[in-house]
């Protein structure tokens, strides 16, 4: 304390010392002169909403500043606010700095937000409102000379953010990270104030920092699960997986939004010694034999964690397939997301848990998954514990009513088939984008009818395609595609001149797009109209809104897709309700008219239960998303079928009356596939109308992978396709 106090002395009389020493200096430079020193004892005061207040001079250097955080509003819910020994007679600027903004004071005419406070003594704005960019006085300040506005922001006032630990580029061991970070200008709140967002890799979903105590961390509106919370300034990661990762910290306003302030921080993870990522494949046992239907696949990790996109996963490939499937699992993650293809939903592979996935539509032969540990930049880990390769064999299944013999092979995902009055069958390549035909001595023929162009992400494409009634005369050849770069779904009309398309002619531009549920079946019913079916492209809410076109089935005008005067909704205002012909549809891959009672049947693909076989009448509902399957609703139909679990149905198809190649029992009959096993089932249908169920079976037992379009030849036989081939459907 004795050296404390002596210390003290010291630099007093030194400070002393050098104060004479300039005051010398001065005198001998100024001719005797003194420097002048800027009077004080100005005050200003006022209220405001909750906010930090700063005053700076010319120099932006801070010469008062306020903070009404922790204090108590009045019966307005204001707060009172002061800045003292305030400069007099130099120019003086105020700051208001709330939920992450600032706001400068600008006052009189013309507005300015520089003034000088003439005398000592104090000043009174009255309540300060912030908004518009700028803070505004309830009573402007008298005593003062206003300047020449100066709009541009001190350094010091402005919000600002940085990250202490780790450092840049660090590379850490395996175990807790935690992210040290500092906040000027700016407090961090509790929720619905201004708070701190933070981004984890390419994980574009922010989790919300608030203060504490207690703090808490939220990702989308729950506690986040691989974060933790440590204290006002740091977030813990108890568990990232190894490899390098990105925390971006971002300043976020009351209204949740983004400020401009952020700091970004990039470091690695390291593996621990003597503990590699492992993975090791469960399900089914190696070289298994399964039976038909979906396989699942079933998995465990160690020493790494299965993310989120963004995060470290999981890649696996199916048989030559050079592209990987990635599988994700963590907040968020389910069955229409958990697995994605080239970026999207693939139908033949779905998240089923944190550990497996189920693959659909594999034919009977041997097939091969491979599968490795990836980073969150998709890097796949290189340690030989990383990869595991399962073999296995989907069996023949046992005969069933029906078979298919194959007919013509070495195609690329057939659907549309369509038979012209000559023999002649046309269909579509999905993903090439072209369209095909095939001789009526089923032989391809070499030259493309049609090459379009088209998008192909999940299940965009070549979609659908129909031939016009009168084809013998006008030739018209109409399809459903998804246009380039995904902006649209269209049905267009093409014209066929010696086995090409000539004459483009749109039909219905504009229709919805999403990477999943277009639907695009398309045919033209016994009444001469055009029938499409559009999914409800991922928005469950257009399924009942007539104003979109979207989870509908369209009846049209085939010349320029105009609505009929007799459709359902023709009264309604709205140009789309006039083409409704049925709503309430979530998605679609096949329907067909009956060739006796001229019915339209309709199979409907479910979210993840409630697959359904649909009789669609005009003006019908269908209930989705409200309903699913039978839920005798009276404001919505029935199907007359459901499946749970899903099969995922596709093409659906009527046995003529005048059936002689099957037997008799199937006239009238409905036959229907599905892509999940590949197999096709038969409905009897009973009733004075044919619109009651009598009966359902598996006609065929599946072994050919999934099934999409179905067709009546000029035989008399039903010809199916799956991915790479068409076949005939014959009786045993």
């Amino acid at each position: 304390m004795i050296f404390a106090a002596h210390n003290i002395i010291v630099r007093s009389l030194a400070f002393a010392g050098l104060m004479l020493f300039l005051s010398a200096c001065t005198d001998s430079g100024s001719g005797g002169g003194t420097t002048p020193t800027a009077q004080t004892g100005a005050s200003i005061s006022g209220t405001v909403s909750g906010t930090r207040i700063v005053a700076v001079n010319p120099s932006d250097q801070i010469v008062a500043e306020d903070d009404t955080a922790g204090r108590t509003p009045n019966g307005q819910g204001q707060f009172a606010w002061s800045l003292g020994d305030l400069p007099v007679g130099i120019d003086i600027r105020l700051f208001f700095i709330t939920g992450g903004n600032v706001y400068p004071l600008y006052f009189g005419t013309p507005s300015s937000n520089v003034f000088a406070v003439n005398a000592p003594g104090s000043i009174t704005l009255g309540h300060v409102t912030t908004g518009g960019n700028q803070a505004t006085p309830e009573t402007p300040p008298t005593g003062v000379t206003p300047g020449t506005a100066n709009p541009t922001l001190p350094p010091n006032v402005a919000p600002a953010l940085t990250i202490s630990n780790p450092s840049s580029n660090a590379s850490l061991p395996n175990g807790p990270v935690t992210i040290t970070f500092a906040t000027q200008n700016f407090t961090i709140g509790s929720v619905n104030q201004p708070h701190l967002h933070f981004y984890l890799d390419s994980d574009q979903t922010p989790y919300h920092f608030f203060s504490g105590p207690p703090g808490q961390i939220l990702y989308q509106g729950a506690a986040a699960a691989n974060v933790q919370w440590q204290s006002n300034t740091q977030i813990n990661f108890p568990a990232l997986a190894v490899g390098t990762h990105q925390v971006r910290l971002v300043l976020a306003n009351t209204a949740d939004a983004d400020l401009t302030t952020e700091a970004t921080i990039v470091f690695s993870v390291g593996a621990p010694s003597g503990n590699p990522p492992t993975i090791t494949i469960t399900a089914p046992t190696q070289s298994a034999t399964v039976p038909v239907g979906p396989v699942t696949v079933s998995f465990t990790t160690q020493f790494f964690t299965v993310g989120i996109p963004g995060q470290n996963h999981l890649h696996f490939y199916l048989d030559s397939d050079p592209v990987p499937y990635n599988f994700y699992n963590g907040v968020g993650i389910d069955a229409d997301n958990g697995v994605r293809y080239n970026g999207v939903h693939t139908h033949f592979v779905h998240w089923k848990s944190a550990t497996s996935f189920d693959i659909f539509g594999l034919p009977s032969t041997a097939h091969t998954v491979r599968l490795v540990l990836a980073d969150q930049n998709h890097n796949e880990l290189a340690n030989s514990e990383a990869t595991k390769t399962l073999n296995f064999t989907v069996s023949q299944p046992p005969t069933g009513d029906l078979q298919l013999q194959p007919v013509i092979s070495s195609l690329n995902f057939p659907v549309g088939m369509a038979l012209a009055p000559d023999g002649r069958v046309f269909f579509n390549e999905r993903l090439t984008g072209k369209v095909r035909i095939i001789n009526p001595q089923w032989q391809l023929v070499p030259t493309e009818f049609c090459q379009i162009s088209v998008a192909t992400n999940g299940e965009q494409g070549l979609l659908g395609l129909t031939l016009d009634p009168a084809f013998a005369q006008n030739h018209f050849v109409y399809v459903y595609y998804t246009a380039p770069g995904a902006t649209k779904n269209r049905v267009v009309r093409y014209t066929e001149s010696s086995g090409s398309c000539t004459n483009e002619t749109p039909i219905l531009d504009d229709l919805p797009v999403s990477a999943n549920h277009n639907g695009g079946i398309i045919q033209f019913g016994p009444d001469g109209k055009l029938y499409v079916i559009i999914g409800d492209v991922q928005n469950t809410a257009n399924s009942q809104s007539l104003a979109s076109l979207a989870g509908k089935i369209l009846r049209v005008n085939s010349p320029d897709g105009s609505a009929p005067s007799d459709n359902p909704f023709f009264s309604n205002a709205n140009p789309n309700a006039k083409k409704v012909f049925s709503l309430g549809h979530r998605n679609s891959y096949g329907f067909t008219f009956h060739g006796h009672t001229g019915h339209l049947w309709e199979t409907e693909n479910g979210p993840g239960d409630n697959d359904e076989i649909n009789r669609v009448v005009s003006g019908g509902n269908y209930g989705w998303p409200t309903v699913g399957g039978i839920a005798n609703n009276p404001n919505f139909l029935n199907p007359i079928l459901a499946y749970t679990p899903t099969i995922a149905p596709t093409g659906i198809i009527a046995i003529p009356a005048n059936s002689t190649v099957y037997p008799v029992a199937y006239r009238n009959n409905l036959l229907f596939v599905d892509f999940n096993s590949g197999r096709m089932r038969r409905v009897v249908l009973s009733g004075p109308d044919l619109t009651l169920l009598g009966s359902s079976s598996i006609a065929y037992n599946g072994g050919q992978g999934g099934l999409l379009s179905l067709m009546l030849g000029a035989d008399g036989f039903v010809y199916v396709s799956n991915t790479n081939a068409i076949f005939k459907v014959v009786p045993p």
